[in-house]
């Protein structure tokens, strides 16, 4: 029977991120990933949803879907013989899959190089120290380890029959072309979807139960909204979905609107409702790791570490963490370090830039305005703008700036950008953020002209 230093449980972000750390510390580890087929047998490889059907699919299926509106304003810029014959979604779909398959290999590679031992198996516990892995063919290994971290990611909720409805893990890989679509929830995921479908010129409607982006921000949600609703993306809501059923090569949905039943036939009908962390088959309660029984998240404490001592878990997967990319890498290096360079440092969750890569993108970094105002007393500055390059393909909604600040301190507490290239805007942004700049410092600071980042600062 093998035996390891450290042996990780999932092959997403925190996973590589922790094995390869702790490898070179000069420990012996080793990696299982496996994928369980969804209900479309949608599987994929090494990298985790990040690379397979999230962060990196995401970003360039609305960047490829923009090359279509360019070529409005390429005309308006004075170019000749721009050609607008019909998109192929297939060509698309391939495309993306060889540069993530690409990177799948890489990633397997850089295992490799480090040193770290990789297993396509599936885990599960039989003790604390002792795993049993299970490859595709049913062959099985058994093999122990003295730490075990679990970063086994999470999976989007179905709630109607699974096999008429797809996730975001299946829109990637998909060769048939959505036709017309029905996303069924208005979450970041959903929104994402919706944008990159409609932006290849396929009939979208967005089903909306309550708000768009609870989580977030609500006014710049709702701009992000209206951008949408302008490039003909339709929203039903205060709808509930009630049912679907096959017809013919369709799907006949019935949802319920303000008291009232109606119902459509669509091509695709996708789920986007939210997601349940992937633990039910690690055989946890066994052996006495605590998890939430509503969504299968692993409870641990600051250090990562479950209420067993020798297993930890980071990423989507655990309790109260945030669900992003970036949070697990850092979470697993800093586990890492903790386990084998003395170091004490732990995952600070506050003040986290992210974007949304909507048609229109949105980056923030801190508190969202109803958050902000539950905690401090604020002043709100805002600006209203259109982007220079516009002008050649305009829009009538106005990309929107938002700055929150604490009366007490000037701090930026909160930081909102409704705009192209948000992800670019926001990063350098959110280091001011961290180290707690005021709004004082924003606008002592001399802006770049013409820019879009300019208009954070020239809020008054």
């Amino acid at each position: 029977m093998k035996y390891y230093d450290l042996f990780v449980i999932g092959g997403g972000a925190g996973g590589l991120a922790s094995s390869k750390a702790a490898a070179k510390f000069g420990k012996k580890v080793a990696l299982a990933d496996f994928t369980v087929p969804g209900p479309h047998a949608t599987t994929w490889g090494t990298g985790g949803t990040c690379v397979n059907v999230g962060c990196i699919p995401t970003k360039l299926m609305p960047y490829s879907a923009r090359l279509g509106e360019l070529r409005k304003a390429q005309i308006n810029a004075g170019y000749q013989g721009i050609n607008f014959n019909q998109h192929s979604w297939p060509t698309l779909i391939q495309a993306i899959q060889k540069h993530i398959q690409e990177l799948n290999q890489k990633q397997e590679s850089a295992l490799k190089d480090h040193g770290v031992e990789f297993h396509n198996k599936f885990a599960k516990f039989l003790d604390k120290n002792t795993l049993e892995l299970t490859s595709f063919d049913g062959q099985k290994e058994v093999i122990q380890s003295k730490n075990i971290v679990i970063c086994v990611g999470s999976r989007p909720i179905l709630y109607q029959d699974e096999k008429l409805v797809i996730t975001s893990e299946d829109v990637f890989s998909q060769i048939t072309p959505p036709g017309k679509t029905l996303v069924v929830g208005a979450s970041y995921v959903g929104l994402e979807c919706a944008g990159f479908i409609n932006g290849f010129g396929y009939d979208t409607t967005v089903m909306v139960r309550s708000q768009i982006m609870s989580n977030f921000d609500q006014e710049m949600a709702n701009r992000i909204g209206e951008f949408m609703e302008e490039d003909g993306v339709k929203f039903l809501r205060r709808s509930t979905l009630t049912n679907i059923k096959q017809v013919d090569n369709r799907k006949l949905v019935t949802w319920i609107q303000d008291g009232q039943q109606f119902e459509e036939l669509y091509d695709t009908v996708l789920y986007a409702v939210g997601r349940r962390a992937s633990t039910a088959k690690l055989n946890l309660q066994a052996i006495g790791v605590q998890v939430n029984p509503k969504n299968n998240k692993i409870l641990t404490d600051e250090q990562d570490r479950t209420s067993v001592p020798n297993i930890f878990a980071i990423g989507d997967c655990t309790q109260g963490s945030l669900e992003y990319t970036p949070i697990a890498v850092m979470s697993g290096r800093m586990l890492a370090k903790r386990l084998y360079d003395n170091s004490q440092e732990i995952m600070n969750y506050a003040d986290v830039a992210t974007t949304i890569y909507t048609p229109v993108e949105y980056g923030c970094v801190g508190l969202s305005e109803e958050k902000a105002k539950e905690k401090y007393k604020i002043k709100i500055y805002k600006s209203e703008f259109k982007p220079l390059q516009w002008q050649f393909n305009p829009k009538k909604t106005k990309c929107l700036g938002k700055l929150i600040v604490d009366q007490e301190t000037d701090r930026v507490i909160g930081f909102h950008y409704v705009g192209p290239e948000a992800a670019e805007v926001t990063q350098g942004f959110g280091v001011a953020i961290k180290m707690k700049a005021t709004k004082s410092d924003f606008d002592e600071t001399v802006p770049i002209h013409p820019s879009m980042a300019e208009e954070m600062l020239l809020m008054k």
